[in-house]
């Protein structure tokens, strides 16, 4: 079963608190999104500014030009799973390495269209991949094709861990998602944007399963 992960990408700690509290009503894992304007033009909360999350495992996805300089305050969040941005990041593999010698599981996030053989020794080390729906950075874009190829092919290259995609998600395209066979779905726009989250969380799970 595919499991449906709300994300939160927020410049407020104080809304970011107020999503946690709605996710707790939904399921038990959530994605928060690190932004630090310089990777991309856009900056979210920072680690440093949130407190670990009760009651919830929590995926910290970094798009950062510095992750390794992320590691330590995102480990003191006790995530479940850290994600690094693979595209335009400084030292991913040294972060990645840092992140497993601090037993947190290690996760690489790759646009859709990057070169999966660019990537091949970061895979033999990382626990998770996040398949971007479209190039990160801003929320609420629209899904590109080549994402739903990823799976399949990275599957074809021996990575048997966990597979998510990030974004894109819309009732339009929930039975094409479905056919891709992700492990995890996570949704932020889509999800929040609702009138009611816990009936649009529903909605989701039902056309993904």
């Amino acid at each position: 079963m595919t499991k449906v992960i709300p994300a939160i990408l927020e410049s407020s700690a104080l809304e970011c608190r107020r999503k946690l509290q709605a996710v707790r009503q939904l399921t038990d894992r959530v994605q928060l999104d690190i932004i630090d304007g310089e990777l991309i033009e856009n900056r979210t909360v920072q680690p440093q500014d949130l407190e670990p999350p009760a009651g919830l495992k929590v995926d910290i996805h970094l798009m950062v030009k510095r992750p390794k300089e992320y590691v330590m305050p995102s480990v003191k969040l006790r995530p479940y799973t850290v994600i690094v941005q693979y595209e335009g990041a400084e030292n991913v593999g040294e972060a990645i390495e840092k992140i497993n010698s601090n037993g947190i599981r290690s996760g690489l996030a790759i646009n859709p269209e990057t070169d999966l053989g660019s990537i091949g020794e970061l895979l033999a080390v990382v626990k998770h991949v996040l398949v971007m729906a479209y190039p990160a950075g801003f929320a609420g874009q629209k899904m590109q094709p080549a994402a739903l190829n990823r799976v399949a092919e990275l599957r074809e290259l021996g990575f048997d861990g966990e597979i998510g995609l990030d974004g894109g998600v819309a009732a339009e395209n929930l039975k094409k998602i479905a056919a891709a066979h992700f492990d995890v779905v996570n949704t932020n726009s889509y999800l929040f944007g609702a009138d009611s989250v816990l009936t649009r969380y529903h909605e989701i799970m039902e056309g993904l399963n």
